[in-house]
């Protein structure tokens, strides 16, 4: 069973380094592909395999065997802004996570170089790679994506923070021989780590120069208005973000991309989502098969997760853990296995904790504000869960008592902040919430705020997730038996989101926590107040982002501590810097003790059809690492 915990090598060196793929032995061997694009060379309508194929394609090593051509990969997503199709048809990076979530690789670039402060991420490209339409991809789409899209304030009018340094967006310049440099004016350490998670994916939707220009009003100021009518869009800047922005990048059929499968189907006003296999992908197996083995997939657009549920059980899906993974579905997924035809895998989670409970310390309420402000009521109300009976109940006794905090085995894991205030005891729960100051009570047993009225509450949850309701349920019931007025409010998304935009939320109650040393690096939401998310300081968390949010305010000093540690750790040139910058910002989160912890999240599981081969036993479950994308589907293989 792999181990995604610790982080065993360094992403980026003090020093230049090289991150050199596999080379194709071509004397040894010659290149092979589909017979349905066999066919198509055949018939004169499509080049030769060789000439579709870079003169050094990525080869990537299957995890089973060397599979066989054929076959439709059957999944399904619900909602129109779901990232399954990102996931899936499109994990296509200039490097990308390994497997394992050790380190990032070179994935359609070849290498990079770094420098010693981490300024300057200089690319190899591979020369000959094509788009998807068999035009060439170049250091000038880059260039174009820089110049034209990132930086244009027009189509992208606040670059997004993980390509910003010193103030300034990076800038890419064409160095000649297949080198492209992406500088920062100050360093960015945690730039390709950003890369390899969903957010990379807009660097090469963003780069296809040749397709693109048409929908700019630079190159094609002439045609660009009989475009924009064409779409139905209100300009040309929406016309062209719905040519790169996500999800609108999936609804256009003519985007050429570098995905190992092509859409022909879109994710719009359609039941079905088709991707067709990619005659131009850029890498091979090792006995030089060109990828990916599948032909298709299709991904059935469903109305909610309990018909997912249902279509998995019946045998219409053939690999995905996307809304089958749940606790509560678990029973059905496994009871079904040999009426589905399929096999488990374990989809283990990245995150810590299957229920976090957050107080708005920055309530506008002023007495709820004093209350969830206080590090003794947090606690109070922290022993005052049975999460023993909570584990065995809800999580049918998987899990474990733990708070919000890196997982056991990795390098940030702290054994005090995962385990402190975690027992069960009423006494010391009320011993808690009188030093709180709020001892009186009303004739119910009820405490009183400081407004003299009753400390009451309501505590936000996914309708999607009934299981965090069912939990909030009996977690109500705990802290009434210590005089608090909880109320657990199922609410859509959309309604919670709003609400903490404009910091109007009581509290929430989710899964997150941090858990692994990557997602703890690049979402440290849980830990210090980074985002509108960080859910335990709306205001504060707004306030990090943009100062001069009107919902945003001022943090506290240990807050403040936290985010300039923080920017630090976005600097910082190495890994092993980053981290030890993190434990510093950690121990503050420890003392703080800013979130309620409930039970480790257990693993959770996802579908294999029995004859689908080269899929992991273990994957890790985050956006993150866009799960399935580095267990390399394009290897994924049917038995004949």
């Amino acid at each position: 069973m792999q181990n995604f915990g610790v982080l065993r090598r360094q992403v980026v060196s003090a020093v230049a380094i090289a991150m050199l793929a596999s080379t194709w032995a071509g004397a040894a061997f010659g290149f092979q592909e589909a017979p349905q694009l066999k066919a198509l060379v055949d018939a004169g309508s499509l080049p030769p395999v060789e000439e579709r194929l870079p003169t050094n394609p990525l080869v990537l090593t299957p995890l089973e065997s060397v599979g066989s051509y054929g076959g439709t990969w059957r999944t399904a997503t619900f909602g129109g802004g779901d990232s399954e199709i990102e996931r899936t048809i499109g994990y296509s990076r200039l490097v990308r996570w390994n497997f394992e979530w050790t380190e990032v690789i070179p994935d359609i670039a070849e290498s990079v170089e770094v420098n010693a402060d981490a300024t300057e991420y200089v690319f190899t490209l591979r020369a000959g790679t094509r788009w998807s339409d068999g035009e060439p991809f170049t250091a000038d789409d880059l260039v174009f994506w820089n110049e034209n899209v990132l930086r244009n304030t027009e189509i992208t009018p606040s670059p997004p923070a993980w390509l910003m340094a010193g103030g300034e967006p990076v800038k890419v310049e064409d160095l000649g021989d297949n080198k492209v440099a992406f500088k920062f004016a100050a360093p960015n350490g945690l730039f390709l780590m950003n890369m390899a998670t969903v957010r990379g994916a807009d660097i090469l939707a963003g780069a296809p120069a040749h397709y693109l220009r048409q929908f700019h009003k630079e190159f094609n100021p002439d045609g660009i208005e009989a475009l924009v009518k064409a779409a139905g869009a209100t300009d040309w800047v929406q016309l062209f973000n719905n040519k790169v922005g996500f999800p609108g990048r999936w609804r256009d059929l003519g985007r050429p991309t570098l995905d190992p499968w092509v859409m022909s189907s879109p994710y719009s006003g359609t039941t079905q989502v088709v991707g067709e296999r990619n005659p131009y992908y850029p890498k091979v197996d090792t006995e030089g098969n060109q990828l990916p083995y599948i032909d298709r997939i299709t991904i059935d657009v469903m109305e909610d997760t309990q018909a997912i549920i249902l279509k998995a059980i019946s045998g219409d899906i053939d690999m995905q853990n996307r809304f089958i993974e749940t606790t509560d579905a678990r029973p059905v997924i496994v009871q079904n296995r040999e009426k589905g035809g399929y096999d488990l895998f374990i989809a283990r989670p990245a995150w810590s904790n299957a229920l976090l409970i957050t107080l708005n310390q920055t309530h506008k309420n002023p007495a709820l504000r004093a209350v969830f402000s206080n590090k003794d009521f947090r606690i109070g109300l922290s022993h005052a869960i049975n999460r023993e009976e909570l584990n065995q109940l809800i999580y049918a006794g998987q899990a474990k008592p733990y708070q919000a905090a890196p997982r056991e085995g990795t390098a940030l894991y702290d054994e005090q902040m995962a385990t402190q205030y975690l027992e069960y005891n009423v006494d010391l729960a009320n011993e808690y919430l009188d030093k709180a100051g709020i001892a009186e009570r009303d004739a119910e047993g009820f405490r009183l705020g400081s407004d003299g009225k009753r400390i009451t509450f309501a505590i936000d949850a996914l309708t999607g997730s009934p299981i965090q309701v069912d939990a909030l349920e009996m977690i109500q019931r705990y802290w009434r038996a210590v005089g608090i007025d909880m109320q657990p409010r199922p609410a859509e998304r959309s309604l919670i989101f709003a609400r903490l935009q404009t910091n109007d939320n009581d509290g929430l109650g989710w899964v997150g926590g941090g858990g692994y040393d990557f997602l703890g690096l690049l979402d440290p939401k849980w830990y210090f107040p980074h985002e509108q998310e960080s859910s335990f300081a709306t205001a504060w968390g707004l306030y990090y982002q943009n100062p001069n949010d009107p919902n945003a305010e001022e943090p506290s000093p240990a807050a403040k501590k936290q985010m300039d540690l923080y920017r630090q750790v976005q600097e910082a040139p190495t890994v092993e810097a980053a981290l030890a910058l993190m434990k510093e910002l950690l121990a503050i989160t420890r003392d703080e003790f800013y979130i309620i912890g409930t039970n480790l999240e257990p693993d959770r599981v996802g579908i294999v059809k029995t004859n689908m081969h080269n899929v992991p036993d273990v994957i890790p479950s985050t956006s993150f690492y866009m799960m399935p994308g580095p267990a390399k589907p394009e290897t994924f293989y049917y038995a004949q």
